[in-house]
């Protein structure tokens, strides 16, 4: 991996940000503490300075220049540690009284304050602060503090910001480096995953190091991703396969059939109203494939909105009456109480009567088909449970396919795409389709829906 592609990644410049901006805020702790340190033990000096400068001034007022070199004198033999500087000079600079026998170099004679190195113990060279006075018409009044542990605390500060500096800095390049390594690592590894899924292995998979961060949660919505596509395009593919199967042989007789009319000196109407008929049959065939179609690519989502299912299953049972009644199936009905769902009316009567239609046309008479609904606090269910054969509990995930027909139903109409509409429906419901065995005979037919709670005032 070349170093300047490294630099150029997202988590390598977000690093340097933030060396930035905790290199500023080192800065202004280091700035915060030497002023509450430094700060305070120049101005503690500052004040010892002025008041000292201050007293001897009122001494040359009171007692005179004699007075003023006997005070001095004074404070130096009582300055046994030696830290305080004290120098009286004439007009010419010369000491008259104090601890300095000259006037240092380079301080002026001005009054003010300064800070000088000033060699006067064991050949060191020590810092003074001091300040300058005017004393009378030509005199000099120097009073002064030994600042070598103030300049050693300045010293430990620049030293402990150079260096706190340095390996703030140095540690967050190499953590960003590391970081940068890392992040790049895994990306590459779903690059190389979808190079292999754009030239057709689709069985390709983003791996997932377990550490359910936001990249193993991208790993896993990007797997997600990829198992519905490679879903979507078994399907494409099974229903390609399934049209090709299953309306090769009505196209075929239909042909077939018109071939023979067309032979004919006078075709025969009845022949034509069969042809008719198939062709009839083959539309419905490919209107209930865009009509699943449709449903899967939520095209009605934007309609949704509350539904009672008690009325719905009460409609729908309606219709269905005669009808069972002419096959001499008992058809009874459970409306229940008002139970909401979140979807579209027109969608959900149409799974309702794909259930019904399948549960009438499989139940043989005398036989039953019951209709009930149910309310949870969190779901509502609506079953279709008849009579009929049922379907082989190995073969119900084969039979919500699109043109799934067991062999029990070859003999009758239809192009199997009844369950798989029913399916489709549910699922754009956020719900679910579920067969299972009638006890003691015949089919059960759920479709769980989740609830919707009442309309808010």
């Amino acid at each position: 991996m070349r170093v300047p592609s490294l630099f150029r990644t997202s988590a390598f410049q977000l690093t340097l940000l933030y060396v930035v901006l905790f290199s500023v805020s080192v800065f202004a702790l280091f700035a915060f503490i030497y002023w509450s340190t430094v700060g305070y033990l120049e101005r503690q000096t500052n004040a010892i300075i002025e008041a000292e400068i201050t007293g001897l001034a009122e001494q040359y007022e009171r007692r005179g220049l004699q007075g003023l070199v006997e005070v001095v004198a004074e404070r130096v033999r009582r300055d046994t540690e030696g830290r305080s500087v004290y120098l009286f000079a004439d007009a010419n600079l010369r000491p008259l009284a104090g601890n300095l026998n000259y006037w240092p170099q380079d301080v002026p004679d001005a009054g003010g304050w300064v800070t000088f190195a000033e060699v006067q113990r064991n050949g060191q060279s020590i810092p003074v602060r001091a300040r300058i006075l005017r004393v009378g018409q030509s005199l000099r009044l120097m009073v002064g503090r030994d600042i070598r542990e103030l300049a050693r605390i300045m010293v430990v500060f620049r030293r402990a910001l150079v260096l706190g500096s340095s390996v703030t800095l140095a540690l967050s390049l190499v953590g960003g480096i590391l970081l940068s390594l890392s992040a790049r690592r895994r990306i590459a590894n779903i690059n190389r995953t979808t190079r292999r899924i754009m030239a057709g292995d689709l069985s390709q998979r983003v791996p997932v190091t377990g550490s359910w961060d936001e990249q193993d949660e991208l790993a896993r919505n990007v797997n997600a991703m990829l198992d519905q596509i490679e879903s979507l395009l078994a399907g494409i593919r099974h229903v390609g396969d399934s049209i090709a199967h299953d309306l090769r042989g009505p196209l075929t007789r239909l042909r077939n059939k018109l071939e023979t009319l067309s032979a004919q000196a006078a075709p025969d109407r009845n022949g034509l109203a069969q042809c008719v008929e198939q062709a009839d049959g083959l539309l419905a065939t490919f209107n209930a494939l865009l009509r699943i179609a449709r449903v899967e690519s939520g095209a009605y989502r934007s309609a949704f909105e509350r539904v009672d299912m008690s009325r719905v299953v009460a409609d729908v049972c309606d219709l269905y009456h005669a009808a069972a009644d002419e096959q001499q199936v008992k058809l009874s009905c459970d409306c229940g109480s008002e139970a909401l769902v979140f979807g579209d009316r027109e969608l959900l009567a149409q799974a309702l009567t794909n259930l019904l239609d399948n549960a009438l046309k499989y139940t043989p008479g005398p036989g039953s088909v019951d209709v009930a609904l149910a309310k949870a606090p969190q779901q509502v269910c609506v079953t279709v449970a008849d009579t009929g054969p049922g379907i082989p509990e190995h073969e119900r995930e084969r039979a919500l396919e699109r043109f799934a027909r067991l062999d029990e139903a070859r003999t009758l109409t239809g192009n199997g795409l009844g369950l798989a509409l029913v399916k489709a429906i549910a699922e754009q419901h956020d719900g679910r389709l579920v067969l299972a065995d009638n006890e003691p005979q015949g089919l059960r037919v759920t479709m769980e829906l989740p609830a919707a709670g009442p309309p808010s005032a």
